[in-house]
């Protein structure tokens, strides 16, 4: 019976987490469709609140994986009162993983994001935070090439790092194209906002390395995902016609 009792306890436990992780993704990919900052913040702290109850590492990485996602959304009206208001705790969560080595390259990955939101936000900080982007970039390849999330911000990196300080757009293609291969095989993906984020980033690599085409059928495949995909239909698409 005590065994029976335990067994369900544990039952319920993993329906819980489960069930919390499909919510804070499906709340994260509203988040960046809307591209509301109201509904990324609410989004952050619903993942604080959980991760506060449940103290599990995964809703933590969930709860870091949000922070990003709105750090990334600032990026568009450089919002920094938002940016600084979850930096800090981003980061701190990000270390504590690495150091605990819980999903630790996808957390190396997405340090090395944050570190170029930061350059976007002070370009004279990027003599010294560039590297630090660069070398978690290069530690999160080594130790998980396989993670779609690690392909898709090595991809990140490779495209907004100037050629001067090692950027490279055909390195970045390669990149995304890998990470959206990976996310073929990632269970829940289709509701995956970094996914879709892959798709609109790969075109516009195809479109820098004028390969409109290439960029034009990447943006109709995010569409087959996700038809209110706005920034696709309104914004990037209409550019590959012109």
């Amino acid at each position: 019976m005590r065994y029976l009792i335990k067994s369900f306890v544990c039952l319920v436990l993993f329906i819980t987490t489960s069930s919390f992780q499909q919510s804070a993704q499906s709340d994260a990919y509203a988040a960046y469709l809307s591209g509301s900052m109201q509904l990324w913040d609410r989004t952050i702290q619903n993942a604080v609140a959980q991760y506060k109850s449940s103290g599990s590492e995964e809703d933590r990485f969930q709860l870091a994986l949000a922070m990003y996602g709105g750090l990334s959304a600032t990026m568009k009206d450089q919002n920094e009162d938002f940016f600084n208001k979850y930096v800090g705790d981003a980061m701190d969560h990000l270390d504590d993983m690495v150091d605990g080595d819980y999903r630790a390259a996808e957390c190396m990955a997405i340090k090395s994001g944050i570190y170029g939101f930061k350059i976007a936000y002070s370009p004279w900080k990027g003599m010294f935070l560039g590297p630090k982007s660069g070398n978690n970039i290069e530690d999160a390849m080594e130790a998980d090439p396989n993670s779609a999330i690690v392909q898709k911000l090595y991809g990140n990196y490779k495209f907004f790092t100037p050629e001067t300080w090692g950027g490279d757009r055909e390195e970045a293609i390669k990149a995304y194209e890998k990470s959206i291969a990976l996310y073929e095989g990632v269970a829940g993906s289709e509701s995956d906002w970094m996914r879709l984020d892959t798709y609109a980033w790969l075109g516009q690599a195809y479109q820098k390395a004028g390969e409109n085409n290439k960029a034009k059928d990447t943006y109709l495949a995010s569409l087959e995902l996700e038809k209110d995909f706005n920034w696709v239909n309104y914004v990037l698409l209409p550019q590959v016609a012109q």
